[in-house]
C-alpha cells in the first residue's frame, strides 16, 4: 500500500491519459531525487511551483491547460497554491482536477428512493469560473458503470433511481 506520493502519481497518470484521449499532448512535472546526507529525498518539481500537467492541442486549436491534480478533500489547499500564479486567461486555462473515488454507495439524503452516488471521476474546478464546481465539468474515469446505467452529466439524478423504497408501516413515536 502506497503513501500520498504514490496516490498522487497514480492520479496524475489517470488525468494524463484522459487528456490524451481528448487529443491533447501533455507534459508532466517530473520528480527529482536528491541525496541529503545518508538518505535520498524524492521531491516534486511542479511547473511554476503549482501545476502537475500542461496540456495543449493543435487540431482543433485549443488554449493551453495548466492542471493541478488532487483529491476532493484537498481542493482548498490547491486553490491557495494555484491562484497567485499570473496566467493570462485568454491564452490558457487554470484548472484543478479533484478526484472523487471510493466505493459505490447510496445517497442517504432521500428516504423514499434509492439513488447511487457517482464515483470515480474528476471534478474540474476552473479559475475563470471563480473555482465554482459544475456537474457538467466532470471527467469519468475507468469503470463508471452501475448496473448498465451510465453516469452522463446530462441525465438528471431522478433518472438514476434504481428502486422505490416503501415507507415503513410502523407508528411514529410521539
Amino acid at each position: 500500500m502506497g503513501g500520498t506520493v504514490t496516490k498522487g502519481n497514480r492520479l496524475q497518470v489517470i488525468a494524463r491519459k484522459e487528456l490524451e484521449k481528448q487529443g491533447y499532448v501533455v507534459h508532466t512535472a517530473v520528480r527529482s531525487v536528491q541525496r541529503r546526507g545518508p538518505i535520498w529525498i524524492s521531491q516534486s518539481t511542479d511547473i511554476f511551483n503549482a501545476f502537475d500537467l500542461i496540456a495543449t492541442r493543435i487540431e482543433p486549436p485549443q488554449p493551453l491547460r495548466f492542471v493541478q491534480v488532487t483529491t476532493a478533500s484537498h481542493v482548498s489547499e490547491r486553490i491557495r497554491k494555484v491562484d497567485p500564479v499570473p496566467i493570462n486567461p485568454g491564452l490558457a486555462s487554470v484548472e484543478i482536477w479533484a478526484y472523487v473515488g471510493g466505493r459505490k454507495r447510496l445517497d442517504r439524503r432521500y428516504k423514499n428512493r434509492r439513488i447511487w452516488l457517482p464515483r470515480n471521476y474528476f471534478q474540474i474546478y476552473l479559475k475563470h469560473r471563480n473555482w465554482e464546481p459544475d456537474r457538467r465539468d466532470r471527467v469519468s474515469v475507468g469503470d463508471d458503470q452501475l448496473e448498465g446505467v451510465s453516469w452522463t452529466e446530462d441525465s438528471p439524478a431522478e433518472e438514476l433511481v434504481s428502486a422505490i423504497i416503501r415507507p415503513s408501516h410502523r407508528k411514529a413515536k410521539a
